[in-house]
């Protein structure tokens, strides 16, 4: 499925290792649930690696009423849990009393917190994202047998996706550092969401830090960024992808052929307002270094060939570094450098390896002083 978001519920909840220091809290549960079949009712901690440790433990009384107090290894999440493994999770700091009601048939589904605003709105948070799991896990069985449907399939699943987002955009807005944010951390996809996982995991660690759990979190994330920023392409000091282009007169042209130069990759287009707005400060980058050794190529994604020339001419582009296979967004040097919006530029060094990416104005014009030392 093109729009993935990974279910939350059945993996919430790991304790960090970090038990070093004593961070003991002393808690409070108290409340009711009715329809209980066994009174046994538990505080339970999983500290990772299918580990689970029964911190607290009680009977409520014959209506339902039960109280759990006693030390917490340290303030974090835990899993308010009846006896047939129906949980509710609790964000717990110690020195408050928090009390919960339920209905022991659907606890997940019917329960009430009083006294951890936090909990109240991670779980209602979770509830909503069972709902949308549900459907997505819909969608997904829809496509399995029916392979041949994905674009429908996509297309259909698209105003789900873009509801859910929605929710979790004003959920995040709503909850700024709070412990609730927690439940928001696994639905970002870190391929196409990586900014806002970041985002979310930073406020959670700034409003939580001493929860355990939190601090499992942040270095969860800063093995994801160490990871994500080894894995990303074009990044400097990697190689530049070489690629061949027809250019005007319908020769071919290799982004290889310039090796030796320094040379900036720009994507452009002549119905592109911000490229021609940015041409200027091109034509006057070229001018000042290119006997310095500094060189252009031009990669447009026009359609129209003779709009692509005309643009050419009239913004005095005077580069012979032009070139295009008129295939709009689907350009296969576009593809390539996975070029989502124009202008988009790439910055190579004289051994063809990359040296920056997106420079323009004022950043691109200091880099090149920076190099040829004028």
């Amino acid at each position: 499925m093109k729009y993935k978001v990974f279910s939350f519920i059945s993996f919430l909840f790991y304790a960090s290792s970090i038990f070093g220091q004593d961070n003991t809290i002393h808690a409070v549960v108290t409340g009711n649930v009715f329809n209980l079949i066994n009174k046994k009712i538990e505080l339970v901690l999983d500290k990772g690696n299918k580990v689970m440790e029964t911190v607290l433990t009680t009977e409520a009384d014959d209506k339902g009423n039960f109280r759990l107090e006693g030390e917490l290894p340290a303030p974090d999440y835990y899993m308010f849990k009846l006896a047939d493994g129906q949980y509710i999770n609790l964000v717990i700091k110690g020195g408050d009393t928090v009390k919960v009601y339920g209905d022991g048939k659907n606890l997940f589904n019917f329960s009430n917190i009083i006294g951890s605003e936090a909990s109240t709105q991670l779980n209602e948070f979770l509830r909503y994202n069972q709902f949308y799991s549900a459907k997505l896990d819909s969608a997904k069985l829809y496509l399995k047998n029916n392979p041949g449907q994905e674009q429908v399939v996509n297309q259909s699943f698209k105003p789900v996706f873009d509801q859910f987002k929605g929710y979790r955009q004003r959920f995040i807005a709503n909850n700024n550092s709070s412990p609730a944010l927690l439940a928001t951390v696994y639905t970002f996809s870190l391929e196409k969401e990586f900014l806002s996982y970041e985002t979310v995991v930073k406020q959670l660690y700034s409003g939580f830090g001493e929860s355990p759990t939190a601090q499992r979190v942040y270095k969860e994330y800063e093995q994801n960024k160490l990871l994500a920023e080894k894995n990303k392409p074009f990044q400097p000091g990697s190689a530049a992808p070489d690629f061949e282009l027809p250019n005007p007169a319908g020769e071919m042209m290799k982004l290889s052929d310039y090796k030796g130069k320094v040379v900036l990759l720009d994507f452009w287009a002549s119905w592109c307002g911000p490229c021609r707005k940015e041409n200027p400060h091109v034509v006057h980058l070229y001018e000042t270094y290119h006997e310095d050794g500094f060189e252009v190529f031009s990669v447009s994604l026009d359609k129209d060939r003779e709009k692509w020339i005309g643009a050419i001419a009239k913004d005095n582009l005077e580069w012979n570094g032009h070139v295009s296979d008129l295939m709009f967004w689907q350009s296969a040097a576009a593809k390539l450098y996975q070029v989502s919006s124009i202008p988009h530029t790439v910055l190579i060094d004289r051994e063809g390896n990359i040296i920056a990416t997106k420079l323009r104005g004022y950043q691109l014009e200091q880099t090149l002083k920076s190099i040829f030392g004028h």
